[in-house]
């Protein structure tokens, strides 16, 4: 796998796109990948759900649902950033 990867740089870099772009491409990638993943467990915590699964199964879990004050506060200090 890691020698696929490295043969599909080499060809990016050498046919396609400069390393600065690259750069760009690959930061965009993972900064949107980062926000995806935080939204995602950030609404999963304020669920009101015991049961909870996520990614067709890869994740799930059984929880203890918090009570309602402080699942407010947690939505006002979301709400004031």
């Amino acid at each position: 796998m890691l020698n696929h990867l490295l043969i599909l740089k080499k060809i990016l870099l050498k046919y396609i796109m400069d390393p600065a772009a690259l750069i760009a491409i690959t930061s965009v990638v993972f900064t949107g990948l980062s926000t995806l993943i935080t939204t995602i467990f950030t609404s999963m915590s304020i669920s009101r759900c015991s049961k909870i699964v996520c990614c067709f199964g890869c994740f799930d879990c059984d929880r203890e649902v918090v009570n309602d004050e402080v699942v407010a506060r947690a939505v006002e200090n979301n709400n004031q950033t």
